[in-house]
Formats: structure tokens, sequence, C-alpha cells
């Protein structure tokens, strides 16, 4: 081999070993990397897992609210089928007369409006004349604030259940209508007992004098009426049907008699 060739031959071998380090290091980095890449899936196959599990569990969920809703309209599809609407229509077109009306409420304008004029009307009297508008006003809001008590409505079954030698020939309707009679003398009566003594006329007057005579010890936190507070504000006759509804209310309880200085008392007793 010639002298000039070893120098070639040197830097051939040198390039070849070049090239098996460099390719030794491809050959680790890659084994680095693909270690690592396998991981990375590793853990991604793991999450995916966990979320597969979870809308698993989700689902099972659905479905079973979904079975729950299901059983829930077969049993309302039942039941409309079972429905007679023929006996509906016929409770709409027979909705007894006696069923208390909707009460309709004042518009919050026309509150505004009195408070306002009430404003108006106070700054402009004199000093003197405070005093009794404050007392008018306190008078007005004791007699907002008094309890009118009421008779409740008997119900169909209740009335069905009354022996026939008390009801005789009265139905029904009759005897809510005698109700509605009787609440207005209740309410005519507590009204007036509601009121200051000093707003009240006359005839007012002796009325609460004799509403208060009529107390004793036995009608203590009870609300009633007599034969004389029915005539003067019903149209109740206190004839024998007039007894007979009276009879009625009582058994089922309604009201109930309290007796005592010449006196029937018709007291009312709450039904909730």
């Amino acid at each position: 081999m010639e002298l000039g060739s070893l120098p070639m031959l040197m830097n051939h071998f040198c390039e070849k070993l070049e090239g098996i380090r460099f390719m030794i290091d491809l050959k680790e980095n890659k084994r680095a990397d693909e270690d690592e890449e396998e991981s990375t899936c590793q853990e991604h196959i793991e999450h995916l897992s966990e979320d597969i599990d979870s809308l698993s569990a989700i689902l099972l969920d659905i479905k079973s609210v979904l079975k729950q809703r299901q059983q829930k309209v077969d049993e309302m599809k039942a039941l409309t089928e079972s429905l007679d609407i023929s006996s509906l229509q016929h409770l709409l077109d027979n909705i007894p007369p006696h069923l208390p009306k909707p009460v309709k409420a004042d518009p919050p304008q026309q509150k505004s409006c009195e408070s306002r004029t009430v404003v108006e009307s106070s700054s402009s009297n004199d000093k003197e004349n405070i005093p009794d508008k404050r007392s008018q006003s306190r008078g007005r809001r004791q007699a907002k604030a008094v309890y009118i008590p009421a008779l409740v409505y008997i119900t169909v079954e209740e009335f069905e259940e009354v022996p026939k030698y008390m009801k005789g020939r009265l139905n029904y309707n009759q005897v809510n209508t005698a109700i509605d009679e009787l609440n207005k003398a209740l309410s005519e009566k507590y009204k007036i007992l509601g009121m200051k003594r000093t707003t009240l006329n006359d005839a007012n007057r002796k009325r609460y004098e004799r509403y208060k005579e009529q107390e004793s010890k036995d009608t203590k936190g009870e609300h009633f009426i007599v034969d004389t507070d029915i005539k003067e504000f019903t149209n109740f006759k206190l004839d024998s049907v007039g007894r007979s509804v009276l009879t009625i209310l009582r058994h089922c309880g309604r009201t109930k008699e309290i007796r005592g200085g010449r006196l029937t008392r018709y007291a009312c007793i709450e039904v909730y």
C-alpha cells in the first residue's frame, strides 16, 4: 500500500465509525422515545377507561329514570282512559250556586293615590286637627283588623249522613244557602264590635251595648249570634224549616248552642 493511501484509509474508517456511532445514538434515542410514547399512551388509555366507566354509570341512571317516567306515563294514560268526560262536564255545568266567588284585590295604583291624598290632607291641616286625624286612622286600622267568623259549607257526604227525620224535605243547596244568611249576621255583628264606640251612630251603639250584655263566662272565646241578629240582618226565617236547618248545622259540627240568661246563642265552630 502506498504511503499516500494510509491517511485516506484512516479517514475512511473514521467516517465509518462516526456513521456507526450516529446509528447507535439514533437507536438509543428511538427506544427512549418509544418508551415515553408507550407510557403516555397507557395513561391516555387509563383516562379513557375511567371516562367510559363514568359514562356507563350515567347511562344506567338515565335508563332507570326513563323507565320510571315511562311507568308514570302508562299510569296517566290508564287514568285518562278510565275518566268519564261526560261526568266532568256534568260537574262543570252544575256548579253549586253557594260557592264563594273570588274577591278582586284593589289595584296598587288606587292604594298609592289614597296614601298620597292622606299625606296631602294631613299636611294642610292645623296642628290642632292632627290628633283627631291620627285617632281616626287608628280607629280604621282596628276596624280592618277585627276577626270576622264564618260558617263553613257542609259537604255532600255530610248532608247524606244526616238522618232523614232531621232533613225532612230540605235539600243540600237550601242548607248552604242558609249558611250564607247566617254568615251575614255574623259579619254585621262583629263589624260593629270591631269599631270604636265613638264612631258608632245611635242604632249601632245600642246594638254594641246589647252584644256586650249577651256575653257571659260561657261565651268567652266564642263567636255567636242570637235570634235577634238573624232577624235584623238576614232573610233567614226562624220557622220550622229554619229550626231544622239549625239542627242540621249543629249535627254536622258547624254550630253549637250556648244557653243562659233566657237566650239561645248559636256559636260558630271553626272547621279546618
